[in-house]
């Protein structure tokens, strides 16, 4: 229902910091891949993982044999977002959650035509250039954009890097593709699921290249004024209870800051 045809092969995916499973979806969806294995130790996304995909579990990216795995054609990766998120203290390199150089040691040695990483949009200011320099060494063409999660739908702002990177000769236009679409599979998922919730945005996409395009959509009203996050980093935090309840504000405060 969701799938966008890459010609006909069923490319792979190896997922890493699967989660729920959720940028790969989006992933299988456009490439017309398939997910054969994935990398998570957190117990309880293992098994909604389990459960949904039923594919080999390798758990902790630390202690993994990367040449004992089965080749794949697409890396992906929601790796932690804790040191760069404005959220937390941004301790970036030093915070003891940042495993980049593991699923650099990855990629280096699996060599997947494709990946594709997602965080948080602070980590363009802390950490990117890391990632940038570490991508463009193992001789990979990136480009990158921030997608809000109302762009998709959902009636909240949660915005979010995404990272696409290509080994081939030709990777600067199937890359900018490939943003594009991911944004479109994305959109598709979450309208599939609720059929109700409609929204667009404003989506800038930029390369290794230090080019930078800008699509404006028309945004739909969807019931409430976003704040900026310097504006919300200088109101005080609503109460994370309201009567023993969580306190929608209080999530929505939250994820503004992420």
């Amino acid at each position: 229902m969701w799938c966008l045809s890459w010609g006909e092969q069923v490319l792979k995916i190896g997922s890493l910091c699967t989660g729920y499973g959720g940028l790969d979806l989006a992933v299988e969806a456009h490439f017309n891949a398939e997910t054969i294995w994935c990398a998570e130790f957190d117990k309880y996304a293992s098994q909604v993982i389990e459960k949904r995909f039923n594919i080999p579990n390798h758990g902790d990216i630390k202690s993994i044999n990367w040449s004992e795995l089965e080749p794949v054609d697409i890396l992906t990766a929601g790796y932690p977002c804790q040191p760069f998120s404005h959220a937390g203290e941004r301790k970036g390199t030093d915070d003891p959650r940042h495993i980049f150089p593991y699923i650099v040691k990855a990629i280096s040695t699996i060599r997947p035509e494709w990946v594709i990483l997602e965080n948080v949009r602070g980590h363009l200011t802390l950490g990117f250039k890391e990632v940038l320099a570490e991508l463009t060494h193992l001789g990979y063409d990136v480009k990158w954009g921030i997608i809000r999660a109302s762009d998709a739908g959902a009636p909240h702002k949660r915005e979010r890097l995404f990272i696409v990177a290509n080994s081939n000769s030709n990777a600067r236009s199937q890359s900018r593709r490939t943003i594009g679409s991911l944004y479109r599979s994305a959109r598709a998922i979450i309208n599939w699921a609720n059929r109700n919730v409609h929204g667009s945005g404003v989506e800038i996409t930029s390369d290794s290249n230090n080019e930078h395009q800008s699509h404006n959509r028309q945004v739909s009203e969807l019931g409430r004024r976003f704040t900026s996050r310097r504006e919300m980093h200088l109101q005080t935090a609503p109460d994370a209870l309201d009567q023993d309840k969580l306190n929608d504000k209080f999530v929505e405060y939250r994820m503004d800051l992420s």
